[in-house]
């Protein structure tokens, strides 16, 4: 007898709607609104449209409980273990200043999982604007952070001892939370930034032996690896930074109301630099609605609510597209002037604020 999960995938397969959401996915700068999607339609039609073409997936919600719904949803749709959480790393919001440990955790695991994709199955990321307003450590900061110890490496205890404090991991007796290791006789055990729970590696001497992960509560070995990822906290850390867009690459975004979340995202930034005695510290934390566009630009886009899709679909065309020497653009298969492709956005009003995304046009 088939699951709820199989059945409710064969529904979907019968669907003329999951078909047009797969065809529109094959098209690397498509721009979507979706219609007439109630309840936990757009979380049973998406997570349809993702088993079945692949890829990476970013859903945006409004906010972090609605975002932890989503997650929800998608771990009785899909494959739970292909499905993380994008919070922001900070309790309640940046703007107070708390670092939140798990978030921290949650985000360090995700875009490790992102920059790792093979380009096998699909990986689906939940977050929401105050997640997204928060830079990442960009894949160059990522690469040179990370230790990675194989089974066979030859490397004494004390060197990778002084790895781990250079990246600023703090020696316990018995480790229990992220950012920490100990050391017994040949036996280190480590809890990296992107895992749930910590590694055990074993010396042979010099030689690294094995590598398994444990559990914090009974000590007891797990699943055995062929190597080990360690990742400090990237928060704390000086160096490159980058929106969360532009460092996930080749991803296809999913908004339940994209003007909506991008506004936000101004908002908070705007919160912090009128408390900020440092505004260049604020850039280096935050990302802005316009950074995000102009990131977004080119990616798939599917909207649940068209506010912001007209107004992204015009912004491409203008940047996209090379201007000729009579100042004008090839937009949907026409010629046509700036001045024309302004005008037909005062005349089609996407929304409030559509002037911002042509004045640089």
């Amino acid at each position: 007898m088939a699951t709820a999960r199989e059945q409710l995938a064969q529904f979907a397969a019968g669907s003329k709607a999951l078909g047009r959401l797969c065809r529109e996915y094959k098209n690397r700068s498509a721009t979507v609104h979706l219609e007439e999607l109630v309840g936990g339609a757009l979380s049973f039609y998406a997570a349809a449209a993702v088993a079945e073409s692949g890829g990476v997936h970013v859903f945006v919600a409004e906010d972090r409980d609605a975002a932890a719904y989503l997650l929800n949803d998608f771990y009785n749709l899909l494959d739970e273990r292909q499905v993380y959480f994008f919070p922001s790393s900070w309790k309640r919001s940046a703007a107070y200043g708390a670092e939140d440990a798990q978030g921290v955790v949650q985000r360090t695991a995700t875009m490790h999982a992102v920059r790792n994709f093979s380009g096998k199955g699909y990986l689906v990321v939940c977050t929401c604007p105050e997640a997204l307003a928060e830079r990442v450590a960009d894949a160059e900061a990522l690469q040179r952070e990370t230790i990675t110890v194989r089974v066979g490496d030859r490397i004494s205890i004390e060197v990778l001892e002084q790895a781990l404090v250079d990246a600023s991991f703090t020696r316990v007796d018995f480790v229990y939370e992220p950012g920490q290791y100990s050391v017994r006789g040949g036996i280190v055990d480590v809890f990296s930034y992107s895992e749930s729970k910590p590694y055990r590696l074993d010396f042979f001497g010099d030689e690294v032996d094995s590598i398994r992960r444990f559990n914090i509560s009974s000590q007891l070995s797990q699943d055995k690896l062929q190597q080990a990822e360690i990742i400090p906290n990237l928060n704390a850390r000086e160096g490159g930074r980058v929106s969360l867009v532009e460092a996930a690459g080749d991803v296809c975004y999913w908004f339940f109301d994209a003007d909506y979340a991008l506004r936000r995202v101004d908002d908070l930034r705007r919160r912090m630099l009128a408390e900020a005695d440092d505004p260049a510290g604020v850039d280096r934390a935050l990302t802005s609605r316009r950074q995000l566009l102009d990131a977004l630009a080119g990616k798939r886009l599917f909207a649940a609510r068209d506010t912001l899709v007209e107004k992204i679909y015009l912004l491409r065309s203008a940047i996209e597209q090379i201007k000729d020497d009579e100042n004008c653009v090839y937009w949907n298969g026409k010629r046509i002037s700036l001045e024309d492709l302004k005008t037909y956005a005062v005349k089609t009003k996407p929304s409030p604020g559509w002037e911002d995304y042509l004045k640089n046009v």
